[in-house]
């Protein structure tokens, strides 16, 4: 194998052990998958994927519903991205996933389902093994304490009207600093986090769910649909609708078996 490859996956309830000469990430897109390797439990679940690193013996079984996105990264291509320093690095552990890069995850796993070129495929996971490397040297495990706190009181009130001044108090710094943190530890801003956080609910609930787009606007801290549908088309060129429309397309797709 030369070039990384992307795949959506549904395992299975059989237990099945395996190793293969290139990295693999499995992301999860619905539903949990667990991995046994070198005496180490993982899952693949929510925002947490796991790096199955070259050669290592692993099992794995998911129960119920679930999809993933699978990357095999081959080490040269690995070297050729720039991200082998942060393979080895997390190898045989888990990856973070942050709002941004999960809803990334999740838009790529919807243009697999509905088709698309292996072009198309070898680039989208090229994004996504540059996007998560680059999150997981700089990203919030990293970072300082008092930024954690502050990415963490986001977290839990993306959904409420939030200012600035209110993160940064809670965080006990000033607003300067704060943005300062979120330029040079995390390369984006404040108002940019809270935006990722908001569109990434937004876009599970009309995923997973039958609430109303107007409900899961102000659910989602929007002051009312228009504003959702603005985001929506802004970030990523579709409405609402659509993003509903493709999840229930995706449901569709007969269930069928894969390999970690």
């Amino acid at each position: 194998m030369a070039e990384v490859e992307l795949s959506v996956q549904r395992y299975s309830a059989e237990v099945i052990a395996h190793r293969h000469a290139h990295h693999q990430l499995v992301l999860p897109v619905e539903g949990a998958l667990s991995l046994s390797m070198a005496g180490r439990e993982l899952e693949a679940a929510g925002r947490s994927g796991v790096l199955v690193p070259c050669e290592a013996r692993h099992a794995f079984a998911a129960s119920d519903r679930n999809r993933f996105l699978v990357i095999d990264v081959p080490l040269a291509s690995a070297e050729s991205l720039g991200a082998a320093s942060w393979l080895e690095r997390i190898a045989g552990g888990p990856i973070a996933l942050d709002a941004a890069a999960a809803l990334l995850v999740h838009a790529a796993a919807a243009e697999l389902d509905a088709g698309g070129s292996v072009a198309l495929r070898r680039q989208w996971a090229g994004l996504l093994v540059l996007t998560l490397a680059e999150r997981g040297e700089r990203g919030p495990a990293r970072a300082p304490e008092k930024l954690r706190r502050a990415l963490r009181f986001i977290e839990e009130h993306a959904h409420e009207p939030l200012t600035v001044a209110d993160i940064a108090a809670r965080a006990e710094l000033s607003p300067g600093h704060l943005h300062h943190l979120f330029r040079t530890v995390l390369g984006t801003t404040v108002q940019a986090r809270i935006a990722d956080l908001r569109l990434a609910r937004a876009t599970e609930l009309l995923s997973r769910t039958e609430l109303g787009i107007a409900e899961i606007a102000l659910r989602c801290g929007y002051a009312d649909q228009s504003c959702l549908t603005r985001s929506l088309r802004r970030r990523h060129g579709v409405t609402p609708a659509a993003v509903r429309r493709a999840a229930r397309s995706a449901r569709a797709i007969e269930p069928r078996g894969g390999g970690a």
